[in-house]
């Protein structure tokens, strides 16, 4: 009886690919909430899961995966930059370093000096433990990428699933971040807001949510558009009775669905601007630009979804007072000055270590001793700039290497989108859409980086490999997973 039971158990239990679909969709449900996993702790857990749990089905689904249609050309360029960052954190012979780094091995001789000490080996980064940790999460990115586009080539339903969870993560964080503004002795879970008045949702800084937000609500937005196509196949067959009739005829056929990805939108747009992040707000008027230009709808369609955000901005803007908007912006030029302060004070660092450079989570170590135009009391951890740190911790030989690629990448596949997009038919409607929203989300993200940090949460890093791979999924020929 006891075999018979536990026989029957096993058979309930979900296959390997839907337990790697779940897994799936909780990493895009849950890596946001804890702080956008910024602590190394929760950021370490997330990386187990990714390696163990979705490398665990890469394995056992080896035999069975497409190698011959997968791009080698773009993936080797991820995998030499994983693995040079990797080889700035392993100790090498003082020789070594002085030969690629001269400054860091003067570093490590001075160390040797004062501490009589006899270093013979060192890292070329000055964070050696920070840049490991790198390596391994940007290879749990890598192989996350991959699992997630084998799953959604094998599974076209998956475009749904992640739709919705990220409306949903989206309208959490939004409604979060709106009830931060109205009270802002909510705090940001267990810790309080240090600027007051202003949306952070989980976030601890609010420009990295911003970023979130960005990456969500232009998905929600490709689900409106999904939906409101099938509602009007379904209404073709209805007969017409004029234009009043038949706008009351479609409020009629509009369903849940649609409400919920509209009422999603309109919360993190809204949740954007009262986070009071200057580079989040233009990033978000960029990516509307974008999707104006991108997106395979009508002139009518885009210019109402123009038109909408700004109206219920101006509705329910006004009840939350856009006073604090209007002198953030007012105060730009002195933010600017301070942003290109910081650009101009760190690229002696640069210079100094153009060739190998100082490895990942190495600037917060040495911003002190170079940025010297600023108060002692007060240090930046970060350059406010993602390409220009990345020149920073990689030096310039391999941040040129990742900048080419990433060009490229964006102009090919844009490309490609709009070839799709003007030969569009229904069987590729739902993936066009989709991709077409990641894409323009992705540049909004992509931009953003000029003047903040956003890609450093590990949640973000996270949205930004699974737009990526929306639009990997995309530019292919497949069916349409969409059927009401």
């Amino acid at each position: 009886m006891a075999t018979s039971i536990s026989l029957q158990l096993v058979d309930r239990l979900p296959q390997p690919e839907k337990l790697a679909q779940m897994l799936v969709f909780s990493l895009v449900a849950t890596l946001p909430l804890i702080f956008g996993a910024v602590h190394p702790i929760v950021q370490g857990v997330y990386t187990l899961l990714i390696l163990a749990g979705l490398g665990g089905w890469l394995l056992y689904a080896l035999p069975e995966l497409p190698w011959k249609d997968l791009s080698w050309f773009w993936l080797i360029v991820p995998i030499v930059l994983i693995g040079y960052i990797a080889l700035q954190s392993l100790p090498l012979p003082l020789s070594v370093v002085e030969l690629v780094s001269p400054v860091r091995a003067a570093r490590i001789q001075m160390v040797n000096t004062l501490a009589q000490t006899r270093l013979n080996t060192a890292s070329i980064s000055d964070n050696g433990i920070a840049g490991m940790q790198s390596a391994i999460f940007v290879f749990s990115l890598l192989l996350y990428y991959f699992v997630l586009t084998t799953l959604l080539n094998r599974n076209r339903k998956l475009v749904k699933g992640l739709l919705y969870i990220t409306a949903c993560v989206g309208l959490f964080e939004g409604a979060y971040g709106l009830v931060q503004v109205m009270n802002p002795n909510v705090g940001i879970l267990w810790l309080p807001i240090t600027s007051k008045g202003a949306a952070h949702g989980t976030i601890i800084y609010k420009n990295q949510y911003a970023s979130l937000l960005n990456m969500c609500w232009p998905l929600s937005l490709a689900g409106v558009l999904i939906f409101l196509g099938s509602l009007k196949d379904r209404a073709k067959g209805r007969p017409t009775k004029g234009r009043l009739h038949n706008f009351f005829q479609s409020l009629s056929l509009l369903n849940i669905k649609v409400l919920f990805f509209l009422f999603a939108i309109g919360v993190m747009i809204l949740a954007v601007v009262l986070s009071f992040s200057r580079g989040g707000i233009l990033a978000m008027l960029l990516v509307i630009v974008f999707l104006d230009l991108f997106m395979p709808c009508s002139r009518k369609i885009k210019l109402l979804l123009t038109v909408l955000p700004f109206v219920f901005l101006g509705g329910y803007g006004s009840l939350f007072g856009l006073d604090g908007l209007f002198s953030r912006f007012s105060t730009i030029d002195g933010s600017v000055l301070t942003r290109l302060n910081i650009y101009m004070s760190s690229l002696p660092m640069l210079l100094d270590h153009w060739f190998s450079g100082i490895g990942f989570g190495s600037f917060q170590l040495l911003s002190g001793v170079y940025l010297k135009e600023f108060p002692e009391d007060l240090l930046f951890d970060r350059v406010h700039n993602e390409y220009l740190e990345l020149a920073i911790e990689l030096g310039l030989p391999m941040a040129l290497l990742f900048f080419v690629w990433l060009l490229g990448g964006i102009l090919v596949t844009g490309k490609k989108l709009v070839q799709k997009s003007r030969a569009i038919h229904e069987e590729s409607r739902t993936s066009i859409i989709v991709g077409c929203a990641a894409f323009c989300s992705l540049l909004g993200f992509l931009i953003h980086g000029l003047i903040d940090f956003g890609w450093r949460l590990p949640a973000n890093s996270l949205y930004a490999v699974t737009l990526v791979a929306l639009i990997s999924y995309a530019i292919q020929d497949h069916p349409s997973p969409m059927e009401e």
